[in-house]
């Protein structure tokens, strides 16, 4: 029996068929229940089937904070500018703004 084909990119947006993208109009409360099923610390934020931001565990955990789980994360995500190949598929994309979207979080300021 064959095994199963694993993953080794932790940025594939198909790894949980179950979950929903995060947009920028999903509720704080949402978001934060998608971050605690995918167990990361971010995530991307689609608009359109396209990334448009990402939203942080921290700034998500500020807004509950703040009592405002209602809220829609565009509130709290941070935009990036992202530089892709437009002859690259959907996966490749993904990888290079979630690449770029963790090297702006671990050099912007606290």
């Amino acid at each position: 029996m064959p095994l199963p084909r694993m993953d080794s990119d932790p940025t594939a947006i198909d790894r949980l068929p179950s979950a929903q993208p995060v947009t920028p109009t999903t509720t704080i409360a949402k978001a934060c229940v998608h971050l605690r099923a995918t167990g990361e610390a971010a995530t991307v934020v689609f608009e359109g089937g396209r990334p448009v931001g990402v939203v942080t565990a921290a700034a998500l955990a500020a807004a509950l904070a703040e009592d405002c789980p209602e809220t829609p994360i565009a509130s709290v995500m941070d935009y990036v500018a992202v530089r892709v190949d437009p002859q690259g598929d959907t996966y490749g994309t993904v990888r290079a703004f979630r690449r770029t979207a963790w090297d702006w979080l671990e050099h912007r300021r606290a």
